[in-house]
């Protein structure tokens, strides 16, 4: 950061070129068109020309409008100033919008047409008749292993890309021949993605009839398989960062914890391929070309081809794609005699990826590189000039600017997305990031030893365990680096409040960009008084947030609407308990727009899956005290739940769970339970009084349904609020135990468009005739009860 008398220099603002404008037209166009196809993408016309057609109308008129009729009127309004900067900046942007407008919306398509031919020919003859070609590394998720397969006709690639799930993975480039079948694409954020990367369908294979591994391996695939079998991805976590780090491949990485942990404290942009692994290769080359006395050009070319070799090596992701295209810019720039500009190169770059391939503008690590390049290359200095106002040192105002920069660039993007934010990820890009470079740098290199180790014991013929001894040798520091960044990581996500989960606001990306766009064109002289007021007032009021929801809840019971599935919270002051887990991650999401940081208990009312599903995302999101259980269903835990660090508590008929004023008493299931069966469900007569006059008094009964409502029915009494047992289904309730119970409000969980009918009409007549007030959360979403002094308060997402 440049000083001047022993005061910290502003930076020059930053210069955005008009064609940021085409690379926004190009964006935004192929946007709305690729979206429009996707949800007409099971009609027998794809593409949605008529939309098309007024994009570039629109586009063209826009281009023509400012180069014709703007230049006139600023002839007339200035006479021979009609070249002024603003004027020709303002004519040139709007002619560069309408530009891209109209060209993606044309290539988008002609791209949506070639889906739509794509498709009918995958549909054309039996699966398996095709020969199919695996691209890309495989993933592994819940329900098994998928890899995106192209299918080749006669040996030739057809351009037919499927997502194929199978019982195992099978590596790039490897030839099959399955049995399975082919379905459409679903609704789903998935599902739109694998559209958007010109997949036609799924490919659900059954049985795997023939494989030839490396049946269409390229030199440098074949050296990129060399190097995942130096570096053992499956051996353990370290390897797998490792691999992630230098090859690109995440397959391993993402099933550890420590996967987890990165992505906890921000610190997962440091494993993708990006700008600064480019940089270091760069670096690397040069020292070696400079001792060769290569001429500038002939240096240039190499650096370019290595680096675009190195991108096909990690696997050619659109953000890698993007940081050798600006590289290539800006070395093209530099030999024709000019100055590089990152902002404009970004524009182009993005821009021609628009042009190639209209459905990358909805792949998530394109959009997060291209915002973050953007943003640390137009407000980068600036924050980082604004923080030396605060007397840090520049060795710290630089790389934390560059951190807070990219978080307030990509955070409006990843919020809606993973639901979460990281607190910490400043501090631990800072500590971690080093150890990064250093773990690449070394990675690298010792990869690179690692081939040449290989490719010399294969000529001499060395046995393979004396290689691999070897390889291990040469990795031996890029291994510890692993390691030790791994560590950190764990370190920083144990630290409380490490990250959140935050639903996002509608209103986030305006304030985000609306706020760049403010500092942008202002551009004010910065002191430390008013960067300590713009950092520590939204500090203040996080903390102040947090605090009042941590500390000082009210005392209320909520029926979440996690879809067809059970989650009920209770809290009161600082103690929160959950009481069933949903069936997947919108408990996560529920708790979140609940302001629930952590959990003191989460009771499992039995083991349906829509009781305890969404359990281990819970306990990755946010600290969990302990798990409770009706007694003797702690030995029939799911699997998935084996190796959890809480205790699991059993309790029994007559015990309490005190959480705050509200006292749960368990009055079912008798005896020991297996927690299989509905009728083993852990039922909870909740009573809450305060000594001011308000009270609560509800029953919670899991999926128990009249039959065991019959027999707890009179020991519980008289209740406000009745939780109907199974989601309201038809055998639910009888109308002697609601007389015995008499509930005010009814309330029961369901998913929207259920396929059981829930909740069932009978069970809702039933409760309405005994003078209940019914309430679902699919009609309604989340219900808030909150004690009263005349009876429960009643609050919901939808109505009141």
């Amino acid at each position: 950061m440049a000083m001047r008398g022993g005061v910290v220099e502003k930076p020059v603002r930053p210069y955005i070129p008009p064609t940021a404008f085409l690379a926004i037209g190009s964006c935004a166009s192929a946007a709305c068109v690729m979206q429009i196809g996707w949800t007409r993408r099971a009609q027998v016309t794809v593409a949605p020309w008529g939309t098309i057609g007024a994009l570039v109308v629109l586009g063209c008129a826009l281009a023509l409008f400012a180069w014709r009729f703007i230049a006139r009127w600023e002839g007339t309004a200035h006479g021979d100033d009609a070249g002024s900067f603003p004027g020709r900046y303002v004519r040139l942007s709007l002619v560069f919008a309408g530009v891209g407008c109209a060209v993606a919306a044309a290539i988008s398509g002609v791209e949506l047409a070639g889906w739509e031919h794509r498709l009918h020919m995958a549909g054309s003859a039996s699966v398996s008749a095709w020969q199919f070609v695996t691209i890309g590394d495989p993933s592994l998720g819940e329900y098994g292993a998928s890899s995106t397969v192209e299918l080749v006709d006669s040996g030739i690639p057809t351009g037919v890309r499927l997502r194929a799930t199978m019982g195992r993975t099978i590596e790039s480039g490897a030839a099959l021949r399955v049995v399975g079948h082919i379905e459409r694409l679903e609704e789903g954020d998935w599902a739109r993605g694998r559209f958007m990367r010109g997949e036609v369908g799924v490919l659900d294979v059954a049985t795997v009839l023939e494989m030839e591994e490396n049946a269409s391996s390229s030199p440098v695939a074949v050296a990129r398989t060399v190097a995942l079998s130096i570096l053992d991805s499956a051996c353990g976590p370290s390897r797998a960062l490792l691999a992630g780090t230098v090859c690109g491949r995440v397959t391993e990485l993402a099933r550890e914890d420590a996967y987890d942990a990165f992505s906890r404290c921000g610190l997962t942009h440091l494993v993708a391929v990006s700008g600064s692994h480019l940089a270091y290769i760069s670096a690397m080359l040069e020292m070696l070309l400079r001792r060769l006395r290569c001429g500038r050009a002939a240096k240039s070319a190499a650096l370019l081809v290595v680096m675009a070799l190195y991108v096909m090596f990690t696997g050619g992701a659109p953000s890698a794609l993007r940081s050798v295209s600006m590289v290539g810019l800006a070395t093209a720039a530099i030999l024709g005699g000019r100055r590089s500009h990152a902002p404009s190169a970004l524009a182009l770059t993005v821009t021609a990826l628009v042009w190639l391939n209209p459905g990358v503008v909805y792949d998530l690590g394109f959009q997060l590189s291209a915002l973050s390049v953007l943003f640390i290359g137009v407000l980068g200095r600036y924050v980082s000039y604004a923080l030396a106002c605060l007397r840090l040192p520049t060795a710290i105002a630089e790389p934390l600017s560059l951190s807070l920069v990219a978080q307030w660039a990509t955070l409006p993007v990843t919020l809606p997305v993973f639901g979460e934010v990281s607190l910490i990820a400043p501090l631990a890009n800072l500590v971690v990031g080093p150890v990064m470079t250093g773990l690449l740098m070394a990675g690298l290199g010792a990869t690179a030893v690692g081939e040449v180790v290989y490719g010399v014991g294969v000529l001499a013929d060395v046995p393979e365990a004396l290689i691999a001894r070897v390889a291990d040798a040469v990795l031996w520091l890029p291994d510890a680096l692993a390691q030790l960044a791994i560590f950190l990581a764990r370190l920083f996500a144990a630290v409380p409040f490490a990250s959140m989960t935050v639903v996002a606001p509608w209103w986030l990306p305006v304030l985000a960009y609306g706020a760049a766009i403010v500092v942008y064109v202002r551009w004010r002289d910065a002191s430390a008084r008013r960067v300590s007021c713009i950092i520590g007032l939204p500090a203040l009021l996080l903390v102040a947030h947090i605090l009042r929801w941590s500390m000082y809840a009210p005392a209320q019971v909520a029926i979440l609407d996690v879809g067809q599935a059970d989650a009920i919270l209770i809290r009161d002051g600082s103690r929160t308990m959950l009481v069933d887990a949903g069936v997947d991650n919108a408990v996560v999401e529920a708790l979140a727009r609940n302001n629930v940081y952590a959990l003191d208990a989460v009771v499992v009312t039995h083991w349906d899956r829509d009781h305890w599903g969404g359990l281990p995302d819970v306990l990755d999101a946010m600290p969990v005290g302990q798990i409770v259980v009706a007694c003797g269903a702690s030995a029939h835990a799911p699997s998935e739940l084996s190796s959890v660090s809480q205790e699991i508590v059993e309790v029994q008929v007559g015990d309490v769970i005190r959480v705050g004023e509200f006292a749960c008493r368990v009055v079912w299931p008798q005896g020991l339970v297996s927690g299989e069966e509905n009728a083993d469900s852990l039922c909870l007569d909740v009573s809450y009084g305060n000594g001011e006059g308000a009270s609560l008094d509800m029953l919670l009964t899991g999926d128990t349904e009249q039959d065991e409502l019959a027999e707890y029915a009179d020991e519980v009494g008289d209740i406000d609020v009745l939780k109907v047992g199974h989601h309201g289904s038809e055998i639910a309730v009888a109308e002697k135990p609601l007389e015995l119970l008499d509930p005010e409000l009814a309330v029961a969980s369901a998913g929207e468009g259920n396929s059981y009918g829930h909740p069932d009409p009978v069970c809702v007549s039933l409760l309405e005739r005994a003078g209940a007030r019914f309430l679902c959360t699919k009609d309604v979403g989340d219900v808030i009860i909150r004690p009263g002094k005349t009876g429960p308060v009643v609050k919901t997402q939808g109505i009141q």
